[in-house]
């Protein structure tokens, strides 16, 4: 590698990637509101929160429009003078935001995009169905601050990122056929092991790095605790991540692939894991 790849997870979905004083952004969200906004009330970014954890951003994807993955996405834009990148719901909800056009970049599937150091690939995902946050069109009429149910995806993303001769791919969504090699791959730990048994392989990744699986509705400065999985069949006993169950599955179905569990806000250099 040409220059030091340095990475830091931000949890739940959030990546800072740094090459060269270049900072590319994935998915940050640190606000974490009580669970009750999920379904009342109105939910506001934590502006006092986000330029303490980040002070730059040269570059913003978003992988879909859903609160956890974009909400902080429009105050972290306008204190960094970044540019965030994303699907047409995503950049219309940043306009709503009040985020100027000059700051949003609108991708599509099959797009490939030149941001400074990185070499970005966006690919089609797909989301897995929950009942609140069913896919489709905006509301017609939005007006900041918005509720939850507000932030509605219309399409799933999953970015390929080339720099410094690495491949770094996010979480390609429920459809494991359609991912693309990479020697990094950012992924859910929470789906079955068939999934993993059809991804690995198509990806055959040097590193794994699990994410979202941190009870997002809990605020940083409290001890992070995994998230409880949704059952697959009806009334099942209820069980949290197992990221140990997690690295033993990805170890077997690919030997020799490392997995890491970063803590959260600590700075990876890439080089030296792989």
């Amino acid at each position: 590698m040409d220059a030091q790849i340095r990475f830091r997870w931000l949890g739940t979905v959030g990546i800072e990637l740094v090459v060269n004083d270049q900072v590319l952004l994935i998915d940050p969200y640190f606000t974490r509101f009580p669970v009750w906004k999920l379904v009342s009330g109105r939910v506001r970014p934590n502006r006092a929160l986000i330029p303490d954890l980040i002070q730059r951003a040269d570059y913003v994807l978003v992988t879909h429009a859903h609160f956890d993955h974009m909400m902080d996405v429009p105050a972290l834009v306008r204190s960094t003078g970044g540019v965030a990148v994303g699907s047409p719901n995503t950049c219309r909800l940043l306009t709503v935001a009040g985020v100027p056009h000059g700051r949003i970049q609108e991708v599509y599937a099959g797009d490939s995009l030149s941001l400074g150091e990185y070499q970005v690939e966006v690919l089609m995902g797909e989301h897995i169905r929950l009942p609140l946050f069913t896919p489709g069109p905006l509301r017609y009429e939005l007006e900041p601050p918005l509720r939850v149910r507000d932030y509605r995806m219309d399409w799933y993303y999953s970015f390929l990122i080339s720099v410094n001769g690495q491949r770094l791919l996010t979480d390609p969504g429920t459809r494991p056929e359609d991912a693309a090699a990479a020697d990094v791959l950012f992924v859910y730990p929470i789906r079955p092991r068939a999934y993993y048994g059809s991804l690995l392989p198509l990806v055959q990744p040097k590193l794994v790095v699990p994410c979202h699986w941190d009870d997002f509705l809990r605020p940083l400065s409290k001890a992070l605790r995994p998230l409880w999985k949704l059952p697959r069949r009806a009334f099942p006993p209820p069980k949290r991540v197992n990221l140990a169950e997690f690295r033993d599955t990805v170890e077997a179905i690919t030997p020799g692939t490392r997995v890491l569990v970063p803590e959260v806000l600590r700075s990876y250099d890439l080089g030296e894991i792989l």
